[in-house]
């Protein structure tokens, strides 16, 4: 089967990327083809397919100038990214199309060009740009659901999008452009990671029959060291909707324990401030770690910590502890909630309690025997339920339901 992926970056950017190439691994291993399409940048792995990439825009900041409006024209329709994918399908010849995150950097422009040569489209949604202007649902360190369900020029009064009026509008005229073309209709199937999703796409107004729960899967190729462990661990993007001031804050309180936080971010330095100003001299900032390096930090953890205070799409960093053989403290929020099992993985907490968590990390910090029945029953867990062969059929299944031949 021969399948295009699209999405914004072709590099191991954040967790939707990591989720990309994986799958990407997967699918090659099963003998399927897949051509990447993507925005050019210079961190872009290699592919015979890069020649089709579109040209790039910024995207991190509001800006006003040429840029800034090249930017706004690919937010709202990109004549280029639907004239290089056709050129792309064409040398290619695909069965099925498999979209990821396009939206801004590609925009879904393209979905009608594989609808017109009758191809299958699926989508994996790793965020909620499908439902509101602002694409976490976070803002002003809360929840925003302002725009619910379509309502989505409230963005602007309420600045949703980087605090920004003028983001607000462009995001908030992206969304009602794209949904008067009808150019998500072209979708065949989304798939979501967690039940949580499912429930609040549902809620938003999208028809349940094309909304498919598949979890993510687990790297179980890494080999578990469960034991006591020397500190805990936070592994991910230092943003605000992380909650990793939270975790800044317990640590503060439970000084006896040792934290490293793993990762870069905007909030990097607000963070390393915080942790000065709070005294909390046990945590460590490790910076950005991929790969073995990553491997080895989760190896050498008692317990990870995934403090989220926004409705997380699913978390693939406690699939990656449950793989090291380690337990999870888990923000009791969005896709999260589900991926711990209360004293049997790890320990749900409430997001956003300082003082919760705090309680949690010294109790789980004198009880290294816990720790350790928790972080095998973690790996147990994953060998059955997140492995990349269930993986692979339940996607292959999606693409069948999509109306893919041939599989």
């Amino acid at each position: 089967m021969r399948i295009v992926f699209a999405n914004k970056y072709y590099f191991p950017h954040r967790g939707a990327e990591r989720y990309v190439f994986d799958l990407e691994r997967l699918l090659r291993g099963h003998g399927h083809e897949v051509a990447p399409f993507a925005m050019r940048t210079e961190r872009d792995a290699p592919t015979p397919w890069r020649k089709y990439f579109v040209s790039q825009v910024q995207t991190e900041k509001t800006a006003y100038d040429w840029q800034g409006l090249r930017t706004a024209a690919r937010y709202l329709y990109s004549f280029e990214a639907r004239r290089k994918f056709s050129a792309l399908l064409d040398e290619f010849r695909p069965d099925l199309i498999h979209v990821h995150n396009i939206y801004h950097q590609i925009s879904p422009s393209i979905l009608p060009v594989a609808k017109r040569r009758g191809l299958p489209v699926v989508l994996t949604a790793h965020d909620y740009a499908l439902l509101a202007p602002n694409y976490a649902l976070f803002h002003d360190g809360n929840i925003c659901e302002v725009t619910k369900p379509d309502r989505f020029w409230r963005a602007v009064k309420h600045r949703c999008v980087k605090g920004s009026l003028m983001a607000s509008a462009l995001c908030a005229a992206e969304m009602t452009l794209h949904r008067k073309l009808g150019l998500w209709d072209n979708l065949d199937r989304i798939i979501v990671p967690s039940r949580f999703m499912q429930a609040l796409f549902a809620d938003y107004g999208w028809p349940a029959e094309k909304i498919v729960h598949v979890p993510h899967f687990a790297d179980l190729s890494v080999t578990p060291a469960v034991g006591a462990g020397d500190y805990a661990l936070f592994a991910g993007a230092l943003s605000a909707e992380k909650g990793v001031a939270t975790l800044v804050r317990a640590a503060a309180q439970s000084r006896h324990v040792p934290v490293r936080i793993v990762g870069t971010g905007p909030e990097e330095t607000a963070l390393k401030k915080l942790a000065a100003e709070l005294g909390a001299s046990n945590i460590e900032f490790r910076g950005f770690k991929s790969g073995a390096a990553l491997a080895a930090e989760y190896a050498g953890a008692r317990f990870v910590v995934m403090p989220s205070i926004w409705y997380e799409v699913f978390g693939l960093t406690a699939l990656e502890a449950y793989a090291a053989g380690k337990p999870v403290v888990a923000s009791e929020i969005g896709g999260l909630a589900e991926l711990v099992r209360p004293g049997e993985t790890g320990v749900p907490v409430s997001a956003g309690d300082a003082g919760g968590l705090a309680e949690v990390m010294d109790g789980l910090w004198h009880d290294a025997d816990w720790c350790k029945r928790m972080g095998l029953a973690g790996r147990a867990w994953a060998e059955t339920e997140f492995t990349p062969e269930r993986h692979y059929e339940q996607v292959m299944a999606v693409y069948r339901a999509a109306g893919a031949k041939g599989i």
